[in-house]
């Protein structure tokens, strides 16, 4: 049986400018039962180097793994999973880091509450300032996260390793839901009545453009539409709510598209809505 209490998966891709804060930051733990796997996804920098040299020169759980570069996060996430061994799975992608209470403030929460997917505010590495995300509603989390919208940063979250085994929850790899898998992955265990737990603390910092595919602006619209259409049919009787789901993330595109400049995302936008 296993004495680690958390495993922290770290993803990365051309990470060479941020992997040593993000590592040093784990390092710098104040509580120390858990192990780090950083899943690399064919990173053609020095990434995979400064990280070996760490794990050489400090003393650190540290199990590194190379794959071939698909440009799905799911896939390295997954692997992650499988390979991990503590009680909870704590995500980190590799240009955000914790602060150095994290795990030892969430190690008290969680041996107290029975919770299935705990996660945190987290400072804004870009704006310079505190973002404080929402509560999601265990009474229907499902419905909740559906009808709503994703609040979940990925690099804050901790999900019960157990919980996910039992259920059968993984993240997708089609590469229809690259950039929203963790929305999905959220709204898998919301559908399987996993119990929702937010830390009113900022225990973290997060880069707002830590992630290209996010940035890719039409992929990301159009596979966020694709991830509402495939959980619809669950909340047949609320058409109208739904409909009204979709325009909202239409004009936050729309937003977005007016404040890049993006004049031929906003076209596309203006189209799609129409034909809503």
């Amino acid at each position: 049986m296993s004495n680690i209490f958390f495993s922290v998966i770290v993803t990365s891709y051309n990470s060479k400018n941020f992997i040593k804060r993000t590592l040093y930051s784990l390092i710098n733990q104040k509580f120390k039962s858990f192990e780090v796997l950083l899943i690399d996804d064919g990173s053609i920098d020095s990434t995979i180097k400064i990280a070996k040299e760490i794990k050489k020169k400090k003393k650190i759980k540290l199990t590194i793994i190379k794959l071939k570069h698909s440009g799905l996060p799911a896939r390295s996430r997954n692997i992650g999973i499988k390979k991990s061994k503590g009680k909870y799975i704590c995500f980190l992608d590799a240009d955000d880091f914790f602060y150095s209470d994290k795990l030892k403030c969430l190690k008290k929460i969680l041996s107290k509450k029975k919770i299935d997917v705990c996660y945190h505010n987290v400072f804004l590495y870009n704006e310079k300032k505190n973002l404080y995300l929402k509560k999601i509603n265990n009474k229907n989390p499902f419905k909740d996260l559906f009808l709503g919208k994703n609040r979940i940063i990925m690099s804050t979250s901790i999900v019960n390793r157990s919980f996910i085994k039992t259920n059968k929850i993984r993240f997708n790899e089609t590469k229809k839901l690259v950039s929203v898998e963790d929305y999905d992955f959220w709204l898998q265990i919301g559908k399987s009545n996993g119990k929702f737990f937010l830390v009113d603390k900022i225990l973290g910092v997060y880069n707002l453009n830590n992630s290209s595919l996010s940035r890719n602006r039409n992929l990301h619209f159009n596979n966020t539409m694709y991830l509402i259409s495939r959980y619809e049919k669950y909340f047949s009787k609320y058409k109208f709510k739904i409909f009204v789901r979709k325009l909202r993330i239409i004009f936050s595109f729309i937003k977005i598209a007016i404040f890049e400049n993006n004049y031929m995302f906003l076209l596309y936008l203006i189209k799609y809505r129409n034909e809503l």
